[in-house]
């Protein structure tokens, strides 16, 4: 079953133990205190609210560590409810998503939830009533509880990219654990805390020390934030540049798109896969400065015109190197059109010689050239333009870079060329 087909049924999976979870939570809304569900139900919409976005890929909030407090409070009717209400009212608030996106989200975590809570009572042995519970084993159910369902979380969101982007396993995986096991270890910390809080001083200060926490985190709210922005005026200078020329509208997106797929299709990791993307969207940044009269001229340059054309990778990696973030990516867009047999430029550069990077958005932007229009010729379909593509493997184009492509989905590459904005939610 290829992977488009697994992510949907996946979806339809989660969506289904979203609406379930879900529905069990507000069930039990009659069997604990309406007040205690409304506060501890604003708490988690603040740890919702509070979402942080790790560079390049997942997000964590704080949301779970309230949804703790209801087990320890009322059992696993209130842990749903303030667990995965606040998934629906924040992102319908925020229209983050579409309801079924947001119920599959809300099933991720409810499988978690459930797995969280069969640690928790397991600890227990299934028999003791959490009033019952002395401190050590309070102390053990809830860290078994909390422990397991950070490291449930992980491998679920892992799989959910891997089916959804294309991104190995493994790798997806590595990564996600780098960036989010001191954040969950703080988490789990946190929740510990907030729970002896509730026990010895109730409520109130239970919450300050929510709010407390909320705040804590609220810059690594900001720092994800920035990155977004930052991508996203990234993307505008491309599209300034596209637009130079009606012909190349979204191009860059496009090369950017299919660059990260094959980045991934071939195994990188993330972090290079973030590199391949802003290389790919500032590849033909240099053009800024030709005159639209040779970018939009419908027959063959002349000799002068082509000289002028094949100065804009040199001229895209002068505009990116000074800038600190944008600096690692200037040598794959300085040498985006070198041959893979060295004939092509600035350099002349040949095989491994030519970086990685450079490699894969050559390939990207030959597709993308091949399958739009041009003024001076029509774009062909893309099976046409893969044989081509393939065709001049071992001669222009990386060899191991046109085998990944092959390996990408075709519907995906019809995807990007239709809409590269709605393909990056693939």
């Amino acid at each position: 079953m290829a992977l488009e087909q697994q992510w949907r049924v996946g979806r339809i999976v989660l969506v289904g133990a979203g609406g379930i979870s879900l529905g069990f939570g507000l069930s039990g809304l009659a069997e604990f205190d309406l007040a205690l569900a409304g506060f501890l139900l604003v708490l988690a919409l603040a740890g919702e609210w509070l979402e942080v976005r790790l560079r390049p890929l997942g997000s964590f909030t704080l949301r779970p560590v309230v949804a703790f407090i209801g087990l320890w409070i009322a059992g696993p009717t209130l842990l749903m409810f303030a667990g995965l209400l606040p998934i629906l009212i924040i992102g319908f608030l925020t229209k983050r998503a579409s309801l079924p996106g947001l119920l599959s989200i809300a099933g991720r975590d409810s499988l978690c939830f459930w797995l969280a809570f069969v640690a928790y009572r397991g600890t227990l042995g299934f028999r003791n009533l959490p009033w019952e519970m002395t401190a050590g084993s309070a102390v053990a159910a809830q860290l078994a509880g909390l422990a397991s369902f950070w490291i449930a979380q992980v491998p679920l969101q892992a799989v959910e990219l891997y089916l959804r982007e294309g991104i190995q396993f493994r790798a997806v995986l590595r990564h996600l654990v780098q960036h989010t096991w001191v954040h969950a270890v703080a988490l789990v910390l946190a929740a510990l805390a907030l729970s002896y809080l509730e026990t010895n001083f109730g409520l109130v200060v239970m919450g300050i020390a929510v709010i407390m926490l909320v705040e804590t985190y609220y810059p690594w709210k900001l720092l994800g934030e920035q990155d977004g922005i930052l991508l996203a005026s990234i993307q505008m200078m491309a599209q300034a540049v596209d637009l130079k020329d009606p012909y190349t509208s979204k191009h860059s997106q496009r090369v950017s798109q299919f660059s990260v797929r094959l980045a991934r299709a071939m195994g990188l990791g993330e972090d290079e896969v973030e590199r391949i993307r802003i290389g790919a969207l500032m590849h033909d940044i240099g053009k800024i400065g030709i005159s639209g009269r040779i970018i939009r001229k419908p027959s063959k340059l002349t000799a002068e015109e082509h000289a002028i054309m094949r100065e804009h990778p040199l001229v895209s990696a002068d505009i990116i190197g000074p800038l600190e973030i944008l600096g690692e990516s200037a040598e794959m867009v300085r040498h985006h059109h070198e041959n893979w047999d060295g004939t092509g430029y600035p350099n002349g550069l040949k095989g491994e010689e030519i970086p990685l990077g450079s490699r894969i958005i050559f390939v990207a932007d030959a597709l993308d050239a091949l399958v739009t229009h041009r003024p001076y010729r029509m774009g062909v379909p893309l099976a046409e333009a893969l044989a081509i593509i393939k065709k001049n493997a071992g001669t222009q184009f990386d060899p191991a870079v046109v085998e990944a492509l092959g390996r990408i989905p075709e519907s995906v590459l019809i995807a990007i060329v239709a809409d590269p904005t709605s393909a990056a939610q693939l």
